[in-house]
């Protein structure tokens, strides 16, 4: 796998989370998932645009920001 590869599996990864994130924020009012999701967004956005350049340097910085959500 090259990091083109990675980056693109950690976006539909951290997606995939901030989904769940999403449902239990839902499902239990108390539990504050809002910073979570905030953050994702910011990576998710970032990911994103460093996918679609030719930084180098971006795409391995937006792939280890990803790799740091976990569940």
């Amino acid at each position: 796998m090259n990091l083109a590869e990675g980056l693109a599996r950690e976006i539909r990864r951290v997606a995939v989370l901030r989904c769940h994130y999403e449902e239990v924020g839902r499902a239990d009012k108390r539990v504050v998932v809002a910073p979570a999701i905030l953050m994702m967004n910011v990576a998710l956005e970032r990911a994103c645009q460093a996918a679609g350049s030719d930084d180098v340097i971006e795409v391995m910085r937006a792939y280890e920001d990803l790799k740091g959500f976990e569940k």
